[in-house]
């Protein structure tokens, strides 16, 4: 017999009105609540004030959120921040504000509504629903394209330093970035391995910020820049070829694309070197990746992969998998390819 006030039957209640939960935190984020409330507890009154918004309706956001713990109530009516809402403070060490609303914002609730189509098919539906592909949005819509910047910064961001003290590059005297981005990850390289020279290589809008970017961390000297397509052609003549946190934005044909495109320019004794999350079968209760897995399909059609996966698709761009090194403290690996 079906007990309402069993903890299955309130957690399923929970889950339901998620997306209730993750459109109010928006809202909240938006406005900048939290860091609002950083000074101490405020009323409803007092924050609609500060923001331009309705206090009654404003107070009832707040309130529900309480149920969550992600705001607190007083027992005179006012609101204070507790640690889960310090987390939504934009200068906070570990920022969710710019997760909450890009991964909220109406281009991904537009395409995640279309996931039943997806189930059936498999095809994401976020071009059809949105009218271009996600990376093609940023440049109508600015701040769409800082949210995600600002999110893939506080998210991978601290995995830097990690990944450039977990693997042993020091082993090789150059090193290419495929897709490298800013250059956060192959700053962070440099920085640690000294006798390495590197390149970024990006499309030509990021190539162009991530000069800067070079130049600002003093690693001009030993890093070049070049902007182009890893769809056309990579440079050839690096002793390794780093991929991080690129194939898994696209689907097998995408990714085994950009890896033949690395088989052509590598030589027979270079490395492959991607670096993405392993998946690993099995109940893993608590790991958000796994929905960032569902992010990447219902956004872009691509997909976080296991390691016969990855097997697969560099085996068909002509790489053997060698080896996987999981990055302490990360939930990241270097997947090691040779060329077959």
């Amino acid at each position: 017999m079906l007990d309402r006030t069993s903890n299955s039957y309130q957690r399923l209640a929970d889950l339901l009105i998620g997306v209730k939960i993750a459109i109010s935190l928006r809202a909240m984020a938006e406005h900048k609540i939290a860091d609002k409330l950083a000074g101490g507890p405020m009323s409803a009154e007092a924050l609609a004030k500060e923001t331009g918004l309705v206090a009654d309706p404003l107070r009832r956001v707040l309130r529900a959120l309480t149920q969550y713990d992600v705001f607190r109530e007083t027992i005179d009516g006012r609101f204070e921040n507790t640690g889960v809402s310090e987390c939504m403070q934009a200068d906070a060490d570990a920022s969710l504000r710019e997760m909450i609303l890009f991964l909220n914002h109406d281009v991904s609730l537009r395409a995640w509504l279309k996931l039943e189509q997806t189930l059936k098919d498999g095809r994401s539906r976020f071009v059809e629903v949105n009218g271009a592909p996600l990376f093609m949005l940023f440049a109508s819509d600015e701040r769409l394209g800082e949210h995600f910047a600002k999110f893939m910064t506080n998210i991978y961001g601290p995995e830097a330093a990690k990944i450039a003290a977990g693997y042993p590059f020091g082993q090789f005297r150059t090193l290419i970035d495929v897709g490298g981005g800013m250059g956060h990850i192959l700053a962070a390289i440099l920085s640690v391995h000294q006798n390495l020279e590197g390149m970024l290589f990006d499309i030509e809008p990021t190539a162009a910020l991530a000069k800067g970017f070079i130049h600002d961390r003093g690693l001009a000297d030993r890093c070049k820049v070049l902007g182009g397509d890893f769809f056309v052609e990579v440079p050839g003549g690096y002793d390794a070829y780093v991929v991080k946190s690129v194939l898994h934005d696209w689907d097998d044909a995408k990714a085994t694309a950009i890896l033949k495109q690395c088989r052509k320019a590598i030589a027979d004794d270079s490395r492959l070197l991607i670096i993405e999350e392993v998946v690993i079968p099995g109940q893993v209760v608590g790991n958000p990746n796994r929905f960032v897995d569902l992010d990447l399909l219902v956004h872009l059609g691509g997909k976080e992969r296991t390691k016969p996966e990855y097997a697969k698709i560099m085996g068909d761009a002509g790489f053997s998998l060698a080896r996987i090194v999981p990055v302490e403290g990360s939930f990241l690996s270097v997947i090691e390819g040779t060329p077959a």
